[in-house]
């Protein structure tokens, strides 16, 4: 499935970027995101990644020092649903711990 998502995510032409001053916050700025989409558990699965890795691997340099890109994958549809990328200047620890603990980069979120 890393690899699908992976391809789906060179796909993407267009996302958001939300620049924050100061960090993000796991809670604020991350979940509280996946919740306003109101997920289907069945069919939708959300995952966040390195936004240093997110661009190194679309070759394009990181615009600010820390930052995540969050995207939902339709199981169903078999494709991204909805994506944005994050750049501020650092991570809290709960998001620096989720994506410290992926050996991939990849964290699925539940």
């Amino acid at each position: 499935m890393f690899d699908f998502i992976l391809d789906c995510l060179r796909a993407l032409r267009d996302w958001i970027v939300e620049k924050i001053q100061g960090v993000i916050n796991f809670l604020k700025d991350v979940v509280s995101w996946f919740k306003k989409l109101k997920l289907d558990k069945n069919k939708d699965t959300p995952f966040i990644m390195k936004g240093k890795e997110f661009r190194q691997m679309l070759h394009q340099a990181p615009v600010k020092n820390a930052g995540i890109f969050e995207a939902v994958y339709d199981e169903e549809a078999d494709e991204v649903t909805a994506s944005r990328e994050l750049q501020a200047d650092g991570l809290d620890r709960q998001t620096r711990e989720a994506l410290d603990s992926a050996d991939d980069g990849l964290v699925v979120l539940s």
